[in-house]
C-alpha cells in the first residue's frame, strides 16, 4: 500500500491491488498484478480451486472443487513455515486442481488464511514521503513492533486510502518463509502464483466494491479463525484478525463482534451500520446468522459472490471457496 495515490505504484514485492470504482484503494497482493483465470484458496483444513472461463467482456464459473487436506498438514502461523507435510498438501493440491481442471492453467490466484499475515491502518501523514521506496522504509519502521518477527524478514504491501493527510494507509505485512512455503508448493506444479491474497481484504473488495459508500461490517467466520473488517464504502476502518480462544466459540464470537460494534461507535463516531456480510465456513450460514444477528443488532446477510460469475446455488461449498471466488470477481472490476 502507499501513502497518496501518486506512489501506489506496483512492485514485485506488493501484496495489494487496485481494486473497486471511485475511491479506490489496493487489494494486496505480493507479486505484479496479473489476472489468472484459477483460484487457489487455502484453509487450515482443506484447500479449493476456482475456475472461471471468459465469455466476452466477462468471467463465468467454469469448475469449482475443494478437498480435506490429510490431518496435520497445515499449521497457520504467522511466524514459521505453515506446511508441516509439504508432500501432502502438494499432493492434495495437485487432486484439487485436476479435479477443476486447472492444473495447466500456468498463472494462479493464491488466496491465504488472515492469520498467516499482520494487517494494520497506519496514519497516512505518519508514512507520507517522497517516493515509494521511502514510504516503505517509513512503514516497516513503524511496523517493526507490531510484528512477531523481523521486519526486515518481511513482505510489505501498502495502499493509501486518499490524498489528505488524515487519510489511513493500509498495511500488509507477511513473513517471508511463511509466503513462501506456499508459493513454492504451487511452483512445484508448474504454476505461478501471481497474485497473493489475504481472504478478508479479497472478500472485502468483492461484497462492498460496487455498492455506494456507507459503513459496513463484513465478518470472514472460517476455521480457526474470524476476522472482523469494517469499512467506509470498500475502505477498511478497522481490521481485526482473532484466533485462539477468541475464536473457539461461537459465544465468544459473538461477544468480540458486540466489541467491536462498541468501539465503532465510541472510538470511531459511527452511529448505525448500513449492512453486515457474514461468510461462514465453520457452520451452516442460517446459523451464523442466528448468532451474530443480536450483536450486529441487525441481522448480517449471507455473502454470494456466485451470480457475479454467473453460477447457481452453492451452498456451504461456496462459502468454503468464497474467497477463491472473491478473487475472481474482484479482480474484474
Amino acid at each position: 500500500m502507499t501513502t497518496t495515490p501518486a506512489a501506489t505504484g506496483r512492485a514485485p514485492g506488493s501484496l495489494v491491488r487496485a481494486a473497486g470504482l471511485g475511491q479506490r484503494w489496493l487489494r494486496r497482493h505480493l507479486l505484479d498484478p496479473a489476472h489468472p483465470l484459477a483460484a487457489v484458496e487455502v484453509r487450515s483444513r482443506s484447500v479449493g480451486v476456482v475456475r472461471v472461463a471468459r465469455d466476452g467482456r466477462r468471467v463465468i464459473l467454469a469448475a469449482a472443487a475443494s478437498m480435506e487436506l490429510p490431518e496435520g498438514t497445515l499449521r497457520l502461523s504467522m511466524t514459521e513455515p505453515n506446511l508441516a507435510d509439504p508432500a501432502a498438501f502438494r499432493e492434495t493440491l495437485r487432486a484439487v486442481l485436476e479435479r477443476a481442471g486447472a492444473l495447466h492453467v500456468g498463472q494462479v490466484a493464491l488466496v491465504l488464511p488472515d492469520p498467516v499475515a499482520r494487517v494494520a491502518l497506519l496514519s497516512a501523514a505518519e508514512v507520507a514521503a517522497r517516493s515509494r521506496k521511502q514510504s516503505e522504509e517509513l512503514i516497516r519502521f513503524r511496523m517493526r513492533k507490531a510484528v512477531p518477527f523481523d521486519i526486515r524478514d518481511a513482505r510489505i504491501a501498502f495502499a493509501g486510502g486518499g490524498p489528505r493527510a488524515a487519510d489511513s494507509v493500509l498495511v500488509a505485512a507477511v513473513f517471508r518463509p511463511v509466503l513462501e512455503g506456499y508459493e513454492a508448493a504451487c511452483r512445484a506444479l508448474g504454476l505461478q502464483p501471481g497474485l497473493v491474497e489475504l481472504s478478508g481484504l479479497a472478500l472485502l473488495a468483492a461484497a462492498f466494491g460496487s455498492l455506494p459508500p456507507a459503513d459496513r461490517l463484513l465478518v470472514n467466520w472460517d476455521e480457526g479463525y474470524v476476522t472482523l473488517l469494517l469499512a467506509r464504502g470498500e475502505w477498511p476502518l478497522l481490521v481485526r484478525t482473532l484466533a485462539g480462544e477468541a475464536a473457539a466459540s461461537a459465544t465468544e464470537v459473538a461477544r468480540e463482534v458486540a466489541n467491536t460494534l462498541l468501539y465503532y461507535r465510541e472510538r470511531l463516531g459511527g452511529a448505525q451500520l448500513a449492512q453486515a456480510i457474514v461468510r461462514s465456513g465453520v457452520m451452516p450460514a442460517a446459523q451464523a446468522q442466528d448468532l451474530l444477528e443480536g450483536p450486529i443488532e441487525l441481522r448480517p446477510e449471507v455473502l454470494e459472490l456466485w451470480p457475479a460469475l454467473r453460477a447457481g446455488e452453492m451452498g456451504q461449498v461456496g462459502q468454503a471457496l468464497a474467497g477463491a471466488a472473491a478473487c475472481m470477481v474482484g479482480s474484474r472490476r
